[in-house]
């Protein structure tokens, strides 16, 4: 066989061979069970061997073309291939697998009908009729179709395959399929290239350059995906790519149509020049401008619309299931960004290379809103202001979770604690007052049946006796359910009496609002309850933890119930962990609707604030 290209032609084909021979071999030296590098390597000698047109003279030759008719159909059918097994070498699923297999039974088929076309041998070969006969021209053309038709399925369907990968793909893969992509933008180009060359320049001589293109192109951007993904940003590249493509596709398509356009209306190729010019410089700029936004958002999210983004997270956020609200939170702010992964950590930041920025609700700290950044990829100050943007309104949804997780948390605490409760009623009442009433009637009635005065005298004593005991265990049972100071003295004197009876060696002063220093108006009992257990687990503290020598109670009735436990303490440390006393204050408060905090002084001591509605709490249907 011998070449019929040029010089130029011919260096692009030594290229077209050489350079994905080349990236093959380095490929299978890196990674020698890598099957793509063999592709790459096969694509080289196809293409050097097929990218030839000459005409066979001997017998020999003539059969060797023959066989080899239908061989240009391997040109690019590697690199069809190796979009299939990019990133890691191996065909995404069953379903791709057995398209890939009927694909290549197509490339067969289409070989064996391509060696049996006698008008396309003889239109190439000056006339000569086939050197061996083959199947009949017409089952060989029918052969040949069906192979062509499962050829075409098998490209196209390599544009979804790599689409869908690319949908799922995070991190280093999303990198190495993204580069894939860029290689293949020399395809369009070298089609549009060709379709210019055919109809407006007449089979002019751009076809076969624009050919090696994609040959030497698209092997080399498979090496980089495979051996340096992390070269650059190839997301940039891509993005600006894409932009400048279609631009150029859309000013050349404009400017043709109006110079079509005009020269049938008015039959003045100047005028339509003039005004095909004018009409482009006015529209690239809003067209550059729609088209990078629109390529941005497919690339990087939505750093430039963060109303849109927001809407994203509120929408994901009404959609989701109330078990998984943060989850299609933390999804929606990976998709606004197009990151691989986002999550939200309620400890300090770790050690690692994420990227992490505080949720702050109303001053409350939420936790960390953290992101992987994709490898190859910087984050742009647009990246970042949306992230934050993002941040601020997330804590707002995670706060609500976390207040409902700790809604349901209490309320799995309080019915465990009434369940309880009763319990300990229904075995006090049985083990105590039963067997003690018991008691009592078998005395009473062995009273009776004794005739002796001094017996029934003695039995009376033990009678009495067992009922003062009895009266005993009533008491401490009903000061259990409610503290007996509160109705008999008061809320104010039951909280005095309570700090005088705990340590000689605190002060306590309990003071009261103007005018209510003996006694407060009628509160409900549910406000009275908890205000003196918050009191009594206060002041508890201080005495047995806080070293102070001065501890002031303060209550004060403003729309609500207000009490305040201060102390010259040396106050808590900011390892220090809350325990069971400060949780109790806490569940008591929010049972009531209320709230109960502790903080620090600046000069040592904590302050214990509750507030407390002054509603009456209507008991829950389960309590009834």
């Amino acid at each position: 066989m011998r070449p019929q290209t040029g010089g130029v032609q011919q260096v692009l084909v030594f290229f077209g061979a050489a350079v994905p021979v080349a990236v093959g071999v380095l490929v299978l030296v890196r990674q020698p069970r890598q099957r793509i590098g063999w592709l790459l390597v096969a694509h080289g000698v196809f293409f050097a061997s097929l990218a030839f047109d000459g005409t066979a003279t001997t017998h020999t030759g003539l059969i060797v073309d023959q066989l080899t008719q239908g061989w240009w159909v391997f040109l690019f059918l590697f690199l069809v291939l190796i979009a299939y097994l990019l990133p890691d070498g191996h065909v995404a699923n069953r379903f791709w697998r057995r398209w890939v297999r009927m694909g290549l039974a197509g490339a067969v088929l289409f070989v064996v009908g391509a060696a049996g076309d006698a008008s396309g041998f003889a239109a190439s070969h000056h006339g000569a009729r086939l050197p061996v006969p083959w199947l009949p021209e017409t089952l060989s053309g029918f052969v040949g179709v069906v192979g062509l038709v499962l050829v075409v399925l098998l490209f196209f369907g390599s544009v979804i395959a790599v689409w869908r990968r690319l949908r799922r793909a995070q991190g280093d893969d999303r990198l190495q399929l993204l580069w894939l992509v860029w290689g293949a933008l020399t395809v369009p180009v070298a089609l549009l290239t060709g379709w210019v060359n055919h109809f407006l320049l007449g089979d002019g001589p751009f076809f076969t350059p624009a050919l090696g293109l994609v040959a030497i192109a698209l092997p080399i951007t498979v090496g980089i995906a495979i051996l340096r993904h992390r070269l650059f940003d190839i997301q940039l590249v891509l993005s600006r790519t894409l932009t400048y493509l279609l631009l150029i596709v859309a000013v050349l398509a404009v400017y043709a149509l109006l110079l079509f356009t005009t020269d049938r209306l008015i039959g003045n190729r100047t005028t339509g020049g003039l005004l095909a010019v004018g009409v482009v410089a006015v529209a690239v700029h809003p067209a550059y401008s729609t088209l990078r936004r629109r390529i941005d958002r497919w690339v990087y999210g939505l750093r430039s619309d963060p109303r849109t983004a927001i809407r994203l997270v509120a929408d994901r956020a009404e959609a989701a299931d109330p078990d998984r609200l943060v989850a299609a939170v933390t999804d929606a702010v990976a998709a606004a960004l197009r990151v691989g992964r986002v999550w939200v950590e309620m400890t300090g930041p770790e050690p690692d290379a994420a990227l992490r920025t505080p949720m702050v609700h109303r001053g409350e700290h939420v936790g960390y809103l953290a992101l992987e950044v994709p490898p190859g990829r910087d984050l742009s100050r647009a990246d970042l202001n949306l992230f934050k943007d993002l941040a601020r309104y997330a804590a707002i949804l995670v706060r609500s979770e976390q207040l409902k997780d700790e809604l349901r948390d209490s309320r799995s605490r309080i019915v465990a604690g009434r369940e309880e409760e009763r319990r300990r009623l229904r075995r006090d009442l049985h083990d105590g007052l039963g067997p003690s009433l018991a008691a009592i009637v078998l005395k009473l009635s062995a009273t009776q049946s004794r005739a002796d005065a001094e017996e029934r005298n003695s039995l009376v004593a033990e009678a009495r006796d067992e009922v003062k005991a009895t009266i005993t265990e009533v008491r401490r049972l009903v000061d259990d359910l409610r503290p007996p100071a509160i109705d008999e003295v008061g809320l104010l004197d039951a909280i005095r009496q309570r700090a005088s009876a705990l340590s000689s060696l605190v002060t306590f002063e309990v003071t009261a609002p103007d005018g209510l220093t003996d006694r407060l108006p009628a509160l409900p009992a549910a406000v009275e309850v908890a205000a003196f257990r918050i009191a009594s687990e206060a002041m508890t503290n201080v005495a047995r933890h806080s070293g102070a020598t001065r501890c002031l109670v303060a209550v004060e009735l403003n729309g609500s119930f207000q009490l305040t436990v201060s102390d010259n303490g040396h106050g808590t440390g900011a390892t220090t962990s809350p325990g069971v006393g400060w949780t109790s204050m806490r569940e008591r408060a929010a049972e009531l609707g209320g709230s109960c905090t502790i903080t620090s002084q600046p000069h040592g001591g904590l302050i214990v604030r509750a507030v407390l509605p002054l509603t009456e709490v209507q008991p829950a249907a389960a309590d009834a």
